[in-house]
């Protein structure tokens, strides 16, 4: 069964034969249910690499999600979430390769989006195989509203999918500021990202793609 809530001019929502209407943050959607039957029983091979490159994308998104829906929440179209844009961030510009050999590019990868200013110069470093230590310039005339800003540090392994993060760490006067980690193996590396978010969650910047670490 299906209603118009608001009259004639207002959105559809429930079901209606194949037809589905419902609001998705705010935003009024219709559906059409595809019948399986119409389904082509054998993908074609752009469907697969669509596929592949998406499942690609999900073993990054998925151990940051927490990092990208603040990275990303501040800048978004209605209707849009932070997953969202972030899994279209990294179709669009993080994956490099030819289907079927198909590689996260991660210094293209985006793991937040806004007008703050970023990082300068920042560096990361492995002070023990557990902890690395970020760093970045201090601008000494710098907006004094700025240098409460709060960075924010993400360190990816590939080899085991795990993810490493602040969300809100030091202020960006202090220039330098530790995330935790822990290597499952030997040798095994880390993708590293820097960003700032303001004092009062309004406002964020764009990230900061800061290397590979190795922890041997």
């Amino acid at each position: 069964m299906a209603r118009i809530q608001k009259g004639i001019l207002g959105p559809f929502i429930g079901s209606l034969a194949n037809i589905t209407g419902y609001l998705r943050l705010g935003v009024p959607v219709i559906r059409t249910k595809v019948d399986p039957a119409d389904v082509p029983k054998v993908r074609t091979p752009k469907q697969k690499e669509v596929t592949a490159k998406f499942s690609l994308a999900m073993t990054f998104i998925k151990p940051v999600t927490p990092f990208i829906n603040v990275g990303f929440s501040l800048h978004r179209a209605p209707g849009k979430t932070a997953h969202n844009i972030a899994v279209s961030k990294i179709l669009s510009q993080g994956i490099t390769g030819e289907y079927p050999e198909l590689a996260l590019d991660f210094p293209n990868i985006p793991v937040c989006h806004g007008e703050l200013p970023g990082a300068v110069h920042p560096e990361v470093t492995l002070i023990n195989p557990k902890r690395l230590r970020f760093s970045w310039e201090v601008d000494s005339n710098e907006d004094p509203e700025r240098k409460r800003d709060q960075v924010m540090l993400l360190a990816f392994s590939p080899q085991d999918g795990t993810a490493y993060y602040l969300k809100s760490g030091a202020r960006r006067s202090a220039g330098a500021e530790f995330l935790d980690i822990y290597a499952e193996q030997a040798n095994q590396t880390f993708q590293t990202y820097i960003s700032f978010i303001s004092d009062d969650r309004e406002m964020i910047a764009d990230s900061r793609y800061t290397g590979q670490i190795l922890v041997p």
